[in-house]
């Protein structure tokens, strides 16, 4: 009895080891060191290419319009990205805060205050390229483009919130 009880509990082991190192290895194939898309087998400049086409295909853009779209897709990045790395080092710098110092106050509150101000700077340059993606695309093409967006928005679920 007690020699069937040991060998259960030995292929039961044996069998949860199996099921974790198959878990790890396919974790680990599925990873790819280049970002958040690697799980799709492409780095983020091929998936934003890949985006970039579909949405080019489907609200028919002329040649002329995905030069403009590309450019400033171009320039919307170069605004965004100093912002971004920006609130990643406010977040360190909140995080590596002396939440015992006697000056811990008026550093969160300094830091509050410039991560205000990265907010608003990113709220207003996507705003900008909102605006200036509705002067490259006809009446028809933002009509489509919402009707993605919705399209988008219902697929899953309501994770963001969206001005209407």
């Amino acid at each position: 009895m007690k020699n069937r009880m040991t060998k259960r509990v030995f292929l039961s082991s044996i069998v949860a080891g199996a099921l974790a190192m198959g878990t790890m290895a396919n974790a680990d194939s599925m990873c790819n060191k280049s970002g958040k898309h690697g799980k799709k087998g492409m780095d983020k400049s091929e998936f934003m290419q890949k985006r970039f086409d579909r949405m080019s295909t489907k609200l028919g853009l002329t040649a002329e319009q995905k030069t403009k779209v590309q450019e400033l897709m171009q320039n919307h990045r170069n605004v965004m990205k100093p912002l971004r790395d920006e609130k990643r080092a406010l977040r360190t710098e909140m995080m590596n805060l002396d939440p015992t110092a006697d000056d811990y106050d008026a550093k969160v509150a300094g830091i509050a205050n410039r991560e205000s101000d990265n907010v608003r700077a990113t709220t207003i340059a996507k705003a900008n390229k909102r605006k200036q993606m509705a002067g490259i695309l006809t009446p028809e093409q933002q009509a489509t483009k919402k009707a993605m967006h919705e399209n988008r928005k219902s697929r899953h679920g309501k994770k963001r919130k969206y001005a209407e």
